[in-house]
């Protein structure tokens, strides 16, 4: 069967577009990779996980987020919902076909919290570093009175390493991202789920994603690994991830 490879662009309820580059073999699942907080589909790990795709004859997509990369938004219009929103539009693009992804920081909490939905058709997760309720933790950080002038001024500005700007994030996005709280709630998957986790991360504790993987019922299909010499992003240990998503790459019949 022939394999298509296009860009695309959807639009979402609110007018505003989601943009990607999506290839299709026509039939099997399709992987996606779900890009980090202020990141986009033309990182590191996108681009490996891209070319793994090219070299195995798979389907992929890569896209941006709205307020990410090439779709449309501003970060204040930001939040978890709006980020799930738009993976469910590209899953549209295949309403038939199993679904694997692959989330960094921010994008494995979505990639996680989407696998609880049984109804998507969502055959296995591949989660690194996932971020799970770190705007939570990022409003717990602050003192009650920075809180409050939070909720006052609508945003609250973090410095961050890598930016010289550094971010603002909204009260908003902190309170829909509630609803969301994969570590206290109780979760059950149907599908494998893979995590990759730097033991030197100093953004997102790898214990976190020891924690949560002991949460899950004992007949989970869980593996939880911890890299001693890896950082947040993994940086120089992209064969983990394209092993892990070797190993549950559905076998097709």
């Amino acid at each position: 069967m022939h394999t298509v490879t296009q860009t695309f662009a959807v639009e979402a309820a609110d007018g505003q577009f989601v943009r990607g580059t999506y290839r299709d073999t026509g039939a099997g699942p399709v992987g996606m990779f779900l890009h980090g907080l202020l990141s986009d589909a033309a990182g590191d790990k996108s681009m490996s996980l891209w070319h793994l795709a090219e070299a195995k004859n798979r389907s992929w997509v890569r896209f941006d987020m709205r307020a990410h990369g090439q779709s449309d938004g501003t970060f204040d219009e930001f939040t978890i919902s709006r980020a799930m929103e738009d993976v469910k539009l590209i899953f549209g693009l295949f309403p038939s076909r199993p679904k694997l992804l692959v989330g960094s920081s921010m994008g494995g909490w979505v990639g996680a919290q989407l696998a609880t939905e049984h109804s998507l058709q969502i055959c296995g997760v591949v989660l690194i570093a996932p971020a799970f309720s770190f705007m939570e933790q990022l409003y717990q950080s602050v003192s009650p009175s920075e809180q409050q002038q939070w909720l006052d001024n609508g945003s609250w500005h973090f410095d961050s390493e890598g930016m010289d700007d550094g971010f603002s994030l909204t009260y908003k996005a902190v309170a829909d991202a509630r609803q969301y709280d994969l570590l206290n709630k109780p979760v059950e998957y149907g599908c494998p789920v893979r995590i990759l986790h730097g033991r030197l991360d100093d953004v997102v504790p790898a214990d976190q994603s020891v924690t949560f993987s002991n949460r899950l019922s004992a007949h989970s299909d869980i593996e939880v690994d911890i890299l001693p010499q890896a950082d947040h992003r993994l940086s120089g240990h992209v064969d983990y991830i394209t092993e892990k998503v070797n190993d549950i790459w559905p076998v097709e019949t």
